[in-house]
């Protein structure tokens, strides 16, 4: 599995300010465009949360499976080849999605427009011998 970029306290913390701030990013992270992701399960049966940067196009979300600087891929998307039904909080609401990976063409040409808006994720994916995955998130509607 994945090594933790942030501690779990620094991930609640962030979580936290996101939902009390109307699922806006606040902080150092004021501008960003994140969402949290609400995959698989923790110990206790609560969801894992994962804060992701994403590219949003149309109705559908874009996320990248970056976790920098590792050769693996993070626990999320583990998470949701397993079961690809998840919850996001983004931009004030929470939807309902499906994830699909996207591969090809499409991985390339999603990955671009994101290091176009981001060039770090450029720098990000030079750093790994993995093809960084990218991931769509579709609402569902229900």
């Amino acid at each position: 599995m994945s090594q933790k970029m942030f501690t779990t306290q620094e991930i609640s913390d962030f979580v936290d300010e996101f939902r009390a701030n109307g699922g806006r990013p606040a902080g150092k992270y004021t501008g960003a465009t994140l969402l949290l992701l609400l995959s698989g399960a923790e110990a206790d049966g609560a969801p894992h949360v994962s804060p992701l940067n994403f590219y949003a196009d149309a109705d559908r979300y874009f996320v990248y499976a970056v976790n920098p600087g590792v050769d693996e891929d993070p626990r999320w998307l583990h998470d949701l080849r397993a079961d690809p039904q998840a919850t996001i909080e983004v931009e004030g609401r929470t939807l309902r999605v499906t994830a699909t990976e996207v591969h090809g063409a499409k991985r390339d040409e999603m990955y671009a427009r994101q290091a176009a808006r981001y060039p770090q994720f450029t720098e990000l994916q030079a750093a790994v011998t993995r093809l960084i995955p990218v991931v769509e998130l579709l609402p569902t509607g229900s």
